[in-house]
């Protein structure tokens, strides 16, 4: 069973697909507002990570693949099960290895075949990534004082 931080964000929402492709048992972390969109997303549980109590009611996970990092995946260890895995697209978390998970700290390296695989379940209506504003390039500048001020929930497109 995979916890997967961050669910509903980007990189998290393409975890979530890509796990369950692989036919693992997803979880999605959340904040609490986000539960209810987080059910959408075809898991087999969610856990609002904001909420103490929420956490205690997780089982015994295999794995997490964190995209929030800090005191949040710190605060999960407890339910991550020894020599379990923590996969991180933000550097290894503090003291995970000397608690003895294996950690695999990555940044993405897209090729041809892997963005054609994710480019089709999008086109195919599979995998969903929230467009929060689309701008021309143009107004680049506009798009990314958006993106830094409004924290969108969801990707700023610029078009060409």
């Amino acid at each position: 069973m995979v916890l997967i931080t961050g669910a509903m964000g980007s990189v998290g929402r393409v975890a979530v697909h890509a796990a369950k492709m692989r036919g693992a048992r997803v979880w999605a972390g959340v904040r609490g507002s986000q539960r209810s969109g987080a059910t959408k997303l075809g898991v087999d549980g969610v856990v609002a990570l904001d909420n103490e109590r929420d956490i205690e009611k997780l089982p015994t996970l295999d794995s997490i693949a964190d995209t929030v990092g800090g005191d949040t995946i710190r605060r999960l260890y407890r339910k991550l099960k020894h020599g379990g895995v923590i996969g991180s697209v933000l550097g290894e978390p503090a003291g995970a290895t000397e608690l003895g998970f294996v950690v695999h700290a990555f940044m993405a390296h897209p090729d041809a075949e892997t963005l054609v695989k994710y480019g089709t379940e999008v086109a195919q209506r599979r995998l969903a990534i929230p467009i929060a504003l689309k701008l021309p390039l143009a107004e680049a500048p506009q798009a990314l004082a958006f993106a830094e001020t409004k924290r969108p929930p969801g990707k700023v497109l610029l078009l060409v």
